[in-house]
């Protein structure tokens, strides 16, 4: 008997059977009361406690061999997020600083399509799912993270195996994505802009070829050891790119995984 693939290659809902997983909810809601109670409002301590748990959701992506990997990049991307400046001229944050945590989540949905961890290829719905996070992101912060959704499509598609997305999706979507910002861009504030250059300097051990031992999610397929890597290196391109047009905020739970997986690669050589 046939087995019904997933419809989506999108959603991975947490399993509470495993530790890492608890852990990470932890994290979010430890993240976010711990904003509150060192002076953030509610919206922006949501936010920052959003973003510590995308900077989990992406190292589990990027890394999936290794859960400790993405709990070490919680931290990380937690004091990246309280040391971001106001967003607005009065304080507190507003719940429009909400729209700042959108970037990660657009970068995790776009890793996630590229490693195929779901155990799906993108289907038309999902692109268009992408297509509009991309948008979203590009219209609220001005964000490199919004054009990462086309970025993936194209080199789902370009590998040419069971999990490739249709074709021209990502062309869509890289145009949704380059979709002028219609207000200021995210901005950048030191110690993001450390996490990067850390990530991009421990570039060369996240961007050098593994063996991949976990299977996706609902089938019996194992991930691609080439779209996993994949998806580091598209991660270290959008690092450099956010350092350059100097919008590093927004990409901090994204820097903050990939310098966890980097510093695991170079403890083991």
């Amino acid at each position: 008997m046939l087995t019904r693939r997933p419809d989506s290659a999108l959603p991975r809902p947490l399993d509470f059977t495993y530790a890492s997983n608890r852990w990470a909810a932890a994290g979010l809601v430890v993240g976010t009361l711990a904003a509150r109670a060192l002076g953030q409002s509610w919206p922006g301590s949501l936010r920052t406690g959003l973003g510590t748990f995308s900077a989990w959701a992406i190292g589990r992506e990027l890394d999936p061999d290794n859960s400790a990997t993405a709990l070490g990049a919680m931290p990380l991307a937690f004091a990246a997020s309280l040391a971001r400046p106001q967003t607005a001229s009065d304080h507190p944050e507003g719940p429009g600083s909400l729209l700042q945590a959108l970037p990660s989540f657009t970068a995790l949905s776009s890793l996630r399509v590229l490693t195929a961890s779901v155990g799906a290829a993108a289907s038309v719905a999902d692109s268009t799912a992408l297509g509009l996070q991309a948008a979203a992101t590009a219209l609220s912060s001005g964000s490199v993270g919004a054009l990462l959704p086309g970025a993936a499509l194209e080199l789902s598609h370009r590998r040419h195996d069971a999990f490739s997305a249709p074709p021209t999706v990502g062309v869509a979507a890289l145009a949704a994505g380059a979709l002028p910002a219609a207000g200021q861009g995210s901005g950048r504030h030191v110690l993001s802009d450390v996490l990067s250059l850390a990530a991009l300097g421990l570039g060369a051990n996240l961007a050098a070829p593994e063996r991949i031992r976990s299977r996706c999610d609902q089938t019996s397929s194992k991930l691609s050891d080439d779209r996993v890597r994949d998806a580091r290196l598209l991660s270290l391109a959008a690092l450099g790119l956010g350092l350059v047009r100097r919008e590093t905020l927004t990409l901090a739970p994204l820097a903050a995984a990939c310098l966890s997986v980097g510093v695991r690669r170079f403890l083991e050589k």
